[in-house]
Formats: C-alpha cells, structure tokens, sequence
C-alpha cells in the first residue's frame, strides 16, 4: 500500500512527545512491512520529523489572519498529497479547516479518533464548541473506516457510522528494544505524572493536594511549571516542565511509582489507554490506574494499583495510595506479562489489516 499519514491541529508539544513517539513508530513498522508511506503534518512550528512533509502557518494572534494562514497551508498540503497519489489516507481527527474536506477526494480515508471531540472542545470555548459541533460530519460522513483506541469511544461515532467499518486498537509500545529500567534505591518513594497543562482530566491538581498530606513522598510532574499554577507548590513536589524523551528517561529511572491519568471523569470518560502508562509500565514501573484500561482490565498483578474514576479519589484513597507506593520500592513489573497485551507491532498488523479491508471492500 502506499499510504499518506496525515496529521492536522497537533500542537507541536504534542508532536514533540508521546503522539509524534507513536507516529514515528507507526510509520517505521509499516515501512517495515513494506508500505510506502510519508508524512504530512499541518504545524504551526516545525517538529522533529526529517524527511516528511511538514507545511507551517503563521500563527498570528490574530484570528482570521491566523485562519486565512492555515487554510492556505491546507491547500499546500492537499495539493502535495494528491501529487503523492496514496491508496489510503490514514487522519488523525482535528478540527476541521477549509477545504479539509477535500482530502476525501483523493483517496479512502481511515479517520482515527483519539478523544471525545465534543467534551475536549466543549472546554476551549463556545467558539470552539461550536465549530466543531458545525463541520465534524464533514470529516466524519465521507470517512471510509474509523480506528479508536477504546471501545467507549465508539459510542461518540455519529449514528449512521455505528454499524459500519469502525476497528478499535489500543495504543501499544514498542517493546523490542527496551530494556526495564531498575529499581531505584531511595530512601522515601518517588512519584511520577507526566501531564500536559490545560488538560484537567491528567489531575495533576489531585496530586498535588495529596503531597501537600505526605510530605515524605516526593512526586514529580512532567509537563508543568510554576506558571501553570496559581499558587506555589509543595515542597516536596518538582515541576520538570515540558523535557525531551532522554530527558524523561532519566526521570523515571528515578521513579518508584508512575501514575496514569487521575481525572478522566472530568471528560465524561471512563475508558482510556494512555501512551505515558505504556511507557512507564514498559519500563517495569509500577503504575497508579484510575480509570478502565482497555488492555489491561482483566490483568491482576501487584505492581498495578486500581482506583476509582472520581472526583475524589486520590484523596479517599490516600492511604491505599500511601501503602502502595512504600511496597514498590525496590519493586518492577514483569513486562513478560504485559508484553502480549502492550506489543504495538501486533497492533499495527491489526491496523494494515484492517487497511487492506477497507481498499478490497472498495467505498
């Protein structure tokens, strides 16, 4: 197959982290298995993908400057991947732009779909709300196929999707080259979130507060700095801020318990399975779940510790919490275990498949 991966409206944070890790891992295992495939990545800023096909606007602060930019970048892009004649077009959903809808005029399109759109724009704004509510059935509608990482996530699908060619595929790792990583020797535990700010439903607020009760615990969070808070933080908690993958490794080395997203409920969900779990479970680091993994809900093992998807869970599990990130130290998880559950190679041989489905059946 010749296939045009294409990306709209990632922040270049994004890009930087765990979704442009799994991007690059996608793409490199389906040229593995003989694809051709490229890039195309609308961006306002230049991310580190050499080789593929990135198209930047200006983002001025101004709104329609900033518009007429990325609709003019669009055209750029929708022109060069129609020059690359793909057989598929795999999209990752954003909000759509003129003339996005023209993409579907070039080849079948797979749409995949990582969020609740609705809830996730609903907390930008009415502008945002609305603009998505307005035009997602012109991205939706002419879609040939539709990937979720959760079963949950279907239930968002526009009716008329529901019952036709929609595949779920958790997000995996890539669990070829990686070694797990080994237990720290602290003397008082180390806790890890990595988080983005502006996303409530990561609830580094929770971990926060539940520093501020143990003060022997020290916990770490990745994505935040001072600005992103309104008052300062306990000192028992270090804001790393946005850092690099190397970077990032060096922390979790450090790391006697990584935690999950805390606050999934915050955007009317209760299914995920987050790239940062993968990663840090991956690495044999025992993890803090809150919420239903798609992979993992039937795997019971010490080394993961469930809460519920609540508002007030950490804080009423503070001790179960507490008791749980003293036993894991010195601990990892048997990645053995996981790997059949995590592999991403297998996912993404579920994913060509399902490619291979969608161009034999024909629109």
């Amino acid at each position: 197959m010749r296939i045009a991966y294409v990306t709209v409206h990632v922040a270049p944070q994004i890009m930087q982290g765990g979704v442009g890790k799994k991007i690059r891992t996608q793409i490199t295992m389906w040229r593995e298995q003989g694809h051709t495939v490229a890039l195309f990545s609308l961006t306002p800023v230049e991310v580190p993908f050499p080789n593929e096909h990135q198209f930047i606007f200006d983002a001025d602060v101004n709104l329609p400057r900033r518009e007429f930019n990325r609709m003019s970048a669009l055209k750029r892009m929708l022109a060069a991947i129609r020059e690359y004649r793909p057989d598929l077009i795999y999209l990752r959903f954003g909000l759509y732009s003129y003339p996005l809808h023209r993409l579907f005029w070039i080849a079948p399109v797979v749409l995949e779909i990582n969020s609740n759109d609705i809830v996730e724009y609903a907390t930008r704004g009415r502008f945002f709300y609305w603009m998505n509510r307005l035009t997602r059935n012109l991205i939706f509608a002419p879609a040939s196929g539709i990937v979720t990482p959760t079963y949950e996530l279907t239930s968002i699908l526009p009716p008329y999707k529901k019952n036709g060619r929609v595949c779920v595929i958790s997000n995996g790792y890539d669990l070829s080259n990686l070694s797990p990583l080994p237990p720290p020797q602290h003397t008082r535990p180390v806790m890890t979130l990595v988080g983005s700010p502006g996303m409530d439903w990561h609830g580094v607020d929770k971990l926060v507060d539940f520093a501020e009760i143990n003060p022997d615990i020290h916990i770490n969070i990745v994505g935040y700095s001072s600005a992103d808070f309104a008052l300062p933080v306990p000192g028992n908690v270090t804001l790393h801020g946005f850092v690099h993958s190397s970077r990032l490794r060096e922390i979790l080395m450090e790391t006697d318990v990584a935690c999950g997203t805390l606050a999934l409920h915050r955007k009317n969900m209760n299914e995920a399975c987050p790239l940062k779990v993968r990663e840090s479970l991956a690495y044999g680091i025992p993890t803090i779940i809150a919420y239903k993994d798609t992979d993992l809900e039937g795997v019971s093992i010490e080394t993961i510790l469930r809460i519920p998807n609540a508002e007030d869970n950490v804080m009423v599990n503070a001790q179960r919490i507490r008791t749980f990130v003293y036993n894991m130290m010195g601990k990892r998880v048997d990645v053995n275990i996981l790997a059949p559950y995590l592999d991403q190679r297998k996912k993404e041989e579920a994913r060509l498949a399902f490619f291979e489905q969608i161009l034999a059946e024909g629109k």
